[in-house]
């Protein structure tokens, strides 16, 4: 009959029986000292594992607390800022592609062409010793701003006796983006 009772009940009784018969070996005055230490062993294990960590947990997110409203404020604003600027960029209409506009924008730069030539909805820009950085800055900006984006590009670095570093002559092709 033994094989056929639950496991957990067979190790309780292995437990019990040595535990009871040592308890009943005890006097009163023993008893009583065992008792106390079992609950003082039971409430120190019960702070140490629950009450303790949340306490410790709940003094250091009151001190993280402000900090973090703190950033939360700092991401709505930001959030709100990019909401805004989303919109703002959605309804600025694209600046056509003219002589007049790619002339314009290379002058903003502090550049000039050596030429410029339309050829439908195409312009051809012709430049010629011109710093690298300032053809980067510009099509940079020509893609962003004026929302024309470049089909072609040929940049040659100026050699020759004296090489300048830097300094570059370049055709570049440009076609107006269209969105629908």
């Amino acid at each position: 009959m033994t094989s056929t009772r639950n496991p957990l009940r067979q190790a309780w009784d292995r437990i019990a029986t040595p535990a009871g018969a040592y308890w009943a070996q005890r006097n009163q005055r023993e008893r009583r000292l065992l008792s106390v230490a079992g609950v003082v062993i039971l409430l120190a294990i019960i702070y140490l594992l629950l009450l303790d960590p949340a306490l410790n947990g709940r003094s250091r997110l009151q001190k993280d607390l402000p900090a973090l409203r703190q950033q939360a404020a700092e991401l709505q604003s930001l959030t709100a800022k990019a909401v805004a600027l989303s919109g703002q960029i959605a309804e600025r209409p694209a600046s056509p592609l003219s002589k007049e506009a790619v002339e314009s924008a290379l002058k903003s730069k502090g550049l000039s062409a050596q030429s410029v030539t339309l050829n439908g909805d195409m312009a051809k820009v012709q430049l010629s010793s011109i710093a690298f950085a300032g053809l980067l800055d510009w099509l940079d900006d020509a893609q962003k701003n004026s929302q024309w984006q470049v089909v072609d590009a040929n940049v040659t670095a100026l050699g020759g006796a004296t090489p300048q570093p830097g300094i570059v002559n370049a055709t570049v092709t440009l076609l107006q983006q269209k969105h629908e």
